[in-house]
This record gives structure tokens, sequence and C-alpha cells, in this order.
């Protein structure tokens, strides 16, 4: 954790005042409302990566958060959100700002616990924090504002509680699917001769991978709007984005193949994607439940999007028909030559200052 997006209050001057002293650790960016850390921490771990950590004091400035919670939630994005507490013996008394924060995150946060103790910081914050890079989800802690400032003392501290005791080991990819199962899904997409790969926020780290697929198999990369770094937009595998802020030569992708690979999407928008009548469909995704909930396919391979593919990528045969790709590929200069030529028309700016002189 480097960076956290919050606003002081009452209820959270305890760890403001941790972040105050160790401006060279952390930097603390406050907001003008707490939506906005939530947002921002969602931004920030989308976009580095990295840890997003929001934090908002007691009652409804941890409410406030929510919003921007559920986005990250949603989007797949690793956010930390801490929250203050009442006093903990004033907890349920109907005290200023006695709302349940951990009753309230119960449904947007996977890790969600009340700190009981000093002692407790430490282990809890631990696996709030594995868990939300691991699972690219929310985890929220909140703080009775008395504990903040209390002491660690190792003498209150229980016997099973060992200081200190966590491992940084981190597995470097997941490789879940089986043998017969990569097998049928490279018959599927070898004997398919309109493949579209579409790649959503699961395959931001296989770039390499996606583009040899795309070779190999003569197939346009479709990108979901939260995979749109997977590979880049200049990339001559690529149509662009597909659905309402889409492409026209992905939509017409789409709609023509007889083939489809979806890489870590669940895109939502079905009315964008094949008719299941007309295409076949493989499906690589590392959560089991998430195989098929918007396109029936028929192979589901489950497992880290650049492992799979890694695993893939040899039983696959180079299509020697590139038309279906090539296709793709003039649909899009087109697309790029009308886009480049609306934005830089002569005389637009000029039409639009008249217009609004003509208003006022």
């Amino acid at each position: 954790m480097d960076t956290v997006f919050g606003l002081p209050g009452d209820g959270i001057n305890g760890i403001m005042e941790a972040l105050r002293v160790r401006p060279d650790k952390v930097r603390f960016i406050q907001v003008r409302h707490e939506e906005n850390a939530a947002f921002m921490a969602c931004g920030y771990a989308k976009f580095t990566g990295r840890l997003g950590v929001c934090l908002a004091t007691s009652g409804p400035g941890g409410i406030h958060l929510l919003n921007g919670l559920y986005d990250a939630k949603m989007d797949g994005a690793p956010v930390l959100a801490i929250t203050g507490l009442q006093f903990h013996d004033l907890i349920g008394t109907q005290t200023q700002q006695d709302v349940a924060l951990d009753k309230l995150f119960i449904d947007v946060a996977a890790i969600n616990e009340r700190v009981a103790g000093p002692n407790h910081v430490e282990n809890l914050t631990d696996l709030a924090v594995r868990t939300v890079l691991s699972y690219r989800t929310v985890s929220h802690i909140t703080f009775p504002v008395d504990f903040q400032h209390m002491d660690v003392k190792s003498r209150t501290r229980s016997k099973r509680n060992v200081p200190h005791h966590t491992s940084r080991a981190e597995v470097d990819g997941i490789m879940l699917a089986e043998a017969r199962d990569i097998e049928r899904a490279a018959e599927i997409l070898n004997v398919g001769k309109k493949v579209v790969i579409l790649a959503g926020r699961g395959a931001l780290n296989a770039t390499t991978e996606l583009q040899g697929t795309a070779e190999v198999l003569a197939a346009p990369i479709v990108k979901a709007r939260l995979g749109k770094a997977a590979v880049p937009d200049t990339s001559p595998y690529t149509t662009g984005t597909i659905g309402l802020l889409g492409t026209r030569p992905s939509q017409e992708a789409m709609e023509s193949c007889d083939t489809l690979l979806m890489v870590g999407t669940s895109f939502p928008y079905i009315d964008y994607l094949p008719d299941p009548k007309d295409a076949k469909g493989v499906q690589i995704e590392l959560d089991p439940k998430k195989v098929g909930l918007r396109f029936p396919v028929d192979v589901g391979l489950l497992g880290n999007s650049s492992c799979v593919l890694r695993e893939l990528l040899p039983q696959l045969r180079r299509k020697e028909d590139r038309s279906f790709l090539e296709k793709a590929q003039k649909g899009m200069d087109e697309w790029r030559r009308i886009m480049e030529e609306r934005a830089t028309k002569a005389g637009q700016a000029d039409e639009a200052a008249s217009s609004r002189s003509r208003i006022r």
C-alpha cells in the first residue's frame, strides 16, 4: 500500500494521525466527498494493477463509499476500504453515528470485519489485502475509534495470534484446465473457419499469448471495455471494442463468425454476441461460475488466461485462409480513416463557435 484516498473525520482521526507522521511511506490524497475516494481507489487499482485504498469516517462517511466499492467489485479491481466506528463499548447503544458498517458492507466485501483490538489489526489487514489482490475484489475493515489510539502490547495477545505470522509467497498464474478439455477446445478452434477472440479484463496480462493465438487462428481480437488494454489499439489483430462504444468492424466480425473464443470476460451485453445457433464457443475463465454465463460455450477452460493460452497454442493449427482476418483489418483501416476525418473536419470548430454565438 503506497496511496490512500480519503476524507478526515472524528471517527477515523487516529488512522489519519498515523498517515500524517508517515508521509514518506504512504501518500494521502484528500478528496471532497467519500464517494470520490472509493472511485479514485478503484481507478487507481484498475490502471496500476496495485492495491487501491480508501478511507472514511464512521456513519455517513463510510456509507458514502458504497457506490465506488460496488464499481470495484463488479469490475474486479483490488480495493481495501477502511472505515471508523464509534467507541467499542458504545457500539449498538444508539450513540452518535452508530452505524454497523461491517453489517452494511456484507454484500460488497469479500473480507468484511470489525477490528476487535490492537493485536487484531496486523493479521486481519494482512488477510484483507491478500484477498483483494488474489481475487481482484473488495475488502473492508472497520475500526472502533478508541482502538485506533491504543498501543500494541504483546501481553494482551492470545497464544495463537503469533506476531508477523504470515507469508509473502504468491502464486504466479493458475492452470486448472485439464488436458482433455484443452484438446476439445483446440478441435473446435481448428475446425472453425471464422474465429473471433473476445478479450476482457482477465486477459490484460496475456498480450503476447492473445496476439499469438490471433495470428495462428487468423482471428480478429474484439475487446470488451475492461479488456481495452489487453492488446494495443494499434495491433494489426484488433478491431477495437464492442458494445455501445464499440466499432463497426468489431460488430461485423461478431455477427459473421462461426466460432467465439472468450478470454477472461463475461461480457454482459448478449445482444452484441453471436447467435448461439450459428457459432461454437470456447471460454477461458478463472472463475468457474462465469463459464457459460453470457454465451452457452461448448468448452470451458479454467485458469489464468496467459497460462491456458500457452497450453492451448501448441495444439492450434495455423489457418491458411486469412480472408476473415483480412476483411476485419480492412474494415478497421476504413473505420480509423472515418474517425480521423470526422475528428479533424475543417471548419467544424468554427461552425460550433458560430452556433454558440448565435444562441447567445
